[in-house]
C-alpha cells in the first residue's frame, strides 16, 4: 500500500522548512506562516510513526527482530546524513580559503557549532541527545539523530511490553505530559529535548495508523473532499496562529491530516496522489538535508563574492537560485546517495512511502 497523497505533503512540508530558513530575507520577513514553518518537522515525525507502524509493527516480535529493523533504518538514514556532513566540512574549508584569500567573512570559520567533538557526535548520530548547547554542523540533521533513536525506543517498548499499547502509551504520554506541562506547552526543541519531541509525535503517528485500520475503507467522494479542504484551511490557519505554548497540539492536527489524506478518497487527495507530484515525496529527504548547505553556499557566492545587491530583486534571484540548486542536488543525492546501501532489488522497485524515511 502506498500513501501517495501524504507523500506529496511530505515534500511540501520539506519546501516549507526551506522557506523557514529564508525568513531573514526582506521579501519573506513578517510572513507568520513561513516564520513558524519549522513546526512541519513535527509533521515528519507524525508521518514517521504512521508509516513505520504500517511497515514494521508486525515484524517486531522479539529482541532478535529489532536488529534487522535497526539496520534497515540506519541504511536508509545514514548515507545522506554522512554525505551532507562531509559537504558542510568541505564548505567550511572553502570558507577558510575565501576568508584568507578573497574577502574577509563576518562569521568566524569553524565556530562553536563546528567543533571536532560535535563532528564525532554527528558521525554517531548522537549530536542531538543534549550533549551540546546548540545545533551543530548540518543543522537539519538534528531530527535524523532523534528519529533514529526513537525507532529503537519504540521497537524495544513493543517487545518489552508485548505490544500492549495501553501500557506503552500510558507510560510514555504520562512522562511526556509532565515534560509538556513543565515547559509550558512548548515542544519546539531540537539539540536538547528533540528526542522527547520526536517520540511524542511518533507515538501519535503510531496511534493514528492503528485508528486508520479500524475505520471503514470506503468513503464518500464529496464529504471527503469537503473534509480535505477544511483540513487544509485549518492547517494554514493554525500554523499561522499557534504560539509555543500551543505547539503540543500541532501533532494532533498533522495526525488528522495524515489520517484523512492517506485514504485518498476526496478530490484534493486524488490530485496530490497523481504521479506528477510523486517526485516531491521522493526528494523530500534530500530537500530537507541538502537545503541549508545550498542556502549557505549561495549566500556566500551571490552576496559576498559576486556582490549581488540585497534588494527585493536580488533576494528574489537568490531564492530562485537556491530552490533550483536544492532540487538539482536532491535529484543527484536521491539517485546516487540515499539508496546506496539498499539492495539492488530495492533500488529497482518503486519506493513506497512506508519503506522511506519520514523525511
Amino acid at each position: 500500500m502506498r500513501f501517495r497523497a501524504v507523500d506529496t505533503f511530505r515534500g511540501l512540508a520539506a519546501i516549507m522548512v526551506i522557506l523557514f530558513h529564508l525568513q531573514h530575507l526582506t521579501v519573506l520577513s513578517g510572513i507568520a506562516f513561513i516564520m513558524k514553518s519549522d513546526i512541519f518537522v513535527d509533521f515528519f515525525f507524525v508521518l514517521s510513526g504512521f508509516v513505520i507502524t504500517y511497515s514494521n509493527y508486525d515484524k517486531i516480535t522479539d529482541m532478535a527482530s529489532i536488529k534487522p529493523f535497526a539496520i534497515k533504518r540506519f541504511k536508509r538514514l545514514y548515507p545522506l546524513h554522512l554525505f551532507t556532513l562531509l559537504l558542510v566540512l568541505a564548505f567550511e574549508l572553502f570558507r577558510y580559503g575565501v576568508d584568507r584569500y578573497v574577502v574577509k567573512l563576518s562569521n568566524p570559520i569553524f565556530y562553536a557549532d563546528k567543533t571536532f567533538a560535535s563532528f564525532l557526535a554527528n558521525l554517531t548520530l548522537t549530536q542531538s541527545l543534549n550533549l551540546f548547547d546548540r545545533i551543530t554542523w548540518n543543522g537539519p540533521s538534528w531530527s535524523i539523530s532523534v528519529e533514529f533513536y526513537t525507532y529503537l525506543v519504540w521497537a524495544c517498548c513493543l517487545v518489552i511490553f508485548r505490544k500492549n499499547l495501553l501500557i506503552i502509551c500510558s507510560l510514555s504520554f504520562g512522562l511526556i505530559a509532565w515534560f509538556i506541562v513543565s515547559h509550558h506547552g512548548n515542544i519546539i526543541y531540537n539539540y536538547d529535548y528533540g528526542l522527547v519531541r520526536c517520540l511524542y509525535s511518533f507515538l501519535i503517528g503510531m496511534l493514528t495508523y492503528r485508528l486508520s485500520r479500524r475505520l471503514p475503507s470506503v468513503g464518500n467522494y464529496w464529504p471527503a473532499t469537503v473534509s480535505e479542504a477544511l483540513l487544509l484551511g485549518l492547517t494554514m490557519y493554525f500554523v499561522n496562529e499557534f504560539t509555543h505554548s500551543q505547539s503540543w497540539l500541532m501533532p494532533f492536527l498533522f495526525a488528522l491530516v495524515i489520517l484523512v489524506f492517506s485514504r485518498e478518497t476526496g478530490a484534493i487527495a486524488k490530485v496530490l496522489a497523481q504521479d506528477r507530484f510523486e517526485f516531491l515525496g521522493k526528494l523530500s529527504y534530500s530537500y530537507y538535508l541538502n537545503h541549508l548547505i545550498v542556502l549557505n553556499v549561495m549566500d556566500l557566492l551571490l552576496f559576498k563574492i559576486i556582490k549581488l545587491p540585497a534588494t527585493a530583486i536580488g533576494e528574489s534571484v537568490y531564492i530562485l537560485v537556491c530552490l533550483a540548486c536544492v532540487h538539482l542536488l536532491s535529484v543527484f543525492t536521491y539517485r546516487h546517495v540515499e539508496l546506496i546501501l539498499q539492495t539492488p532489488s530495492s533500488k529497482r522497485s518503486v519506493k513506497s512511502a512506508a519503506e522511506a524515511t519520514a523525511f
